[in-house]
């Protein structure tokens, strides 16, 4: 499993998100052991800038109890999240708990969605002095891609113990690897092992 690309269409950051934890049910690696790790993920993904990454440390450093709790939710939400679409990429319905957990989630952030003035126009912000404030267009862009006719091309790996998901945008919509340098590269050698072995004399 390679590092996430950028993003170009806003759902995958939410993809991204989800892969923060990787490999479930085997050696798993949870990227966000701290609040420090959650908002260097935020960093990285463009959800804030160095002003407002730097504000949210000190709030983090003043407060470590609603630090903590808000690393919970967001590990909550990160679960929701990955529990939605990787039934959506096997076809099945939703599981009623992730759905309730995710719905609840996102009705807490667009709570702190509001409209303001830019120049003579209008755009949607989200409050920012919040140590919630990187999850909440987590919430937004997982409920917009859910929701639109890019879910259909949400896809778990197929590797071996990789439960990452990513966007198949490949023509005819059969991508298996969330990438080709290392988990589909392991499987084609594993394929290649096994039919090396399977022709040779016994």
């Amino acid at each position: 499993m390679d590092a996430p690309a950028a993003t170009p269409f806003p759902g995958e950051i939410s993809l991204d998100f989800a892969n923060t934890w990787a490999d479930r049910g085997r050696a798993s690696t949870d990227e966000l052991r701290s609040m420090d790790a959650f908002l260097a993920f935020a960093r990285r993904a463009g959800l804030v800038d160095e002003a407002e990454g730097a504000g949210l440390d000190r709030l983090a450093r003043e407060d470590p109890a609603a630090a903590g709790a808000a690393l919970a939710r967001a590990r909550r939400a990160r679960e929701a999240i990955y529990g939605l679409c990787s039934r959506r990429a096997a076809g099945v319905p939703p599981r009623p708990g992730d759905l309730r957990a995710f719905n609840g989630a996102l009705a807490g952030a667009l709570g702190h969605l509001r409209l303001e003035a830019q120049g003579h126009g209008f755009r949607w912000a989200w409050d920012r002095n919040a140590l919630d404030a990187p999850l909440w267009p987590i919430l937004r862009a997982a409920a917009d891609l859910l929701a639109s006719e890019e879910a259909g091309r949400i896809r778990e790996c197929a590797g071996d113990g990789c439960t990452w998901l990513f966007l198949d945008r490949s023509r005819a919509g059969s991508r298996r690897w969330c990438s080709m340098s290392s988990c589909g590269n392991r499987a084609k050698a594993r394929r290649h092992y096994r039919a090396r072995e399977f022709s040779r004399p016994r």
